[in-house]
């Protein structure tokens, strides 16, 4: 599956904020900032991520070591890393934005609301984007993203990012979701985004110290990508902790080298330890498979360089590899 298609970023909304001034962290709007998470806060985790050093930025995490010469990389992983990092980097380019446009002035703050924008930015970007932090609860706030062609100068604005969070007197801070609308996006700028269709939701499960250690652990994120195309995916990621963690993937898309359209259901679990060693197993059934192979199952581990240690599957698509007793688990 090409991730390429729905997971393009939506445009460098950052140069249509970059005249604000920074306040300080301790006036008023700091209770609506405090709803918004951090790129690096609602990244997917992987092994790569939690084993070790995470990234100042979430554009630099998720990336595999390089396997060392002579080593099988774990296909299996990989493909999951790929996908995992379209996701993250949708999610980066926006949150990056929207974090750095909550610690500026406001245009308009009351006690329930707080209003950035609208902002019309590089002379070359179609778009003016607005940015609302909304108490709806206690402690509990809506925050959208909208846009409005410059064009369209008494135009309604448009919500591309929807999402909810709590500030840091809730018992609930570190929880929420958002919702990215990629077929907005494309309204507001078609040149841009052409090959974009569907959403991309994130669900977060936060430590409450979340706020001041962006590696807090325990972290659990949920992401669900619907590209409006027939094709669906899920991954969830929980991270301990020990440093040990899980990813699971679930999705109904074309897994063939020559796509024939016709979608395979897909599940892959995931878990490593705390070195990044780790196992795969994953489980492919319908779509293009024969009526007289229903169902495909494959083992695959890695080691601490990522390098494949051990696969095997159940109708020897590919030879087996290495040694089980190699397997983290």
């Amino acid at each position: 599956m090409n991730t390429k298609t729905f997971l393009m970023p939506i445009p460098a909304l950052a140069l249509a904020f970059l005249g604000g001034c920074t306040l300080d962290q301790n006036d008023d709007v700091d209770q609506f900032r405090q709803a918004v998470p951090s790129a690096d806060a609602v990244a997917v985790d992987g092994p790569d991520t939690t084993a070790g050093e995470r990234g100042a930025a979430s554009g630099t995490r998720g990336m595999l070591t390089e396997t060392p010469a002579g080593s099988t990389p774990a296909y299996w992983y990989t493909f999951t890393r790929d996908v995992r990092d379209g996701v993250n980097a949708v999610t980066a380019v926006i949150l990056v934005t929207v974090s750095f446009v909550v610690h500026t002035e406001p245009s308009s703050v009351n006690e329930d609301e707080a209003v950035w924008g609208p902002y019309e930015g590089d002379a070359l970007d179609p778009v003016a984007w607005q940015l609302t932090v909304t108490r709806i609860g206690d402690h509990h706030y809506r925050y959208v993203v909208a846009g409005r062609r410059k064009a369209d100068k008494t135009g309604r604005f448009v919500s591309v990012l929807t999402g909810d969070g709590y500030d840091r007197q809730s018992e609930s801070h570190g929880d929420g979701s958002f919702t990215i609308d990629l077929d907005a996006s494309k309204r507001l700028d078609p040149s841009r985004h052409a090959d974009d269709s569907g959403s991309v939701t994130i669900e977060h499960d936060l430590p409450r110290d979340i706020g001041q250690r962006v590696d807090a652990l325990p972290r659990f994120i949920t992401a669900t990508v619907d590209p409006n195309s027939g094709e669906t995916l899920a991954i969830t990621s929980t991270a301990n902790s020990d440093h040990t963690g899980s990813l699971a993937v679930t999705a109904f898309v074309d897994i063939d080298d020559v796509k024939d359209g016709v979608n395979e259901d897909v599940a892959i679990e995931s878990r490593w330890r705390q070195t990044g060693a780790g196992r795969s197993d994953i489980t492919i059934a319908g779509g293009s498979l024969p009526t007289t192979t229903p169902v495909v199952e494959a083992t695959e581990c890695w080691g601490e360089d990522f390098g494949r240690v051990y696969y095997d599957d159940s109708i020897d698509f590919a030879p087996t590899e290495g040694d089980p007793a190699l397997c983290a688990y």
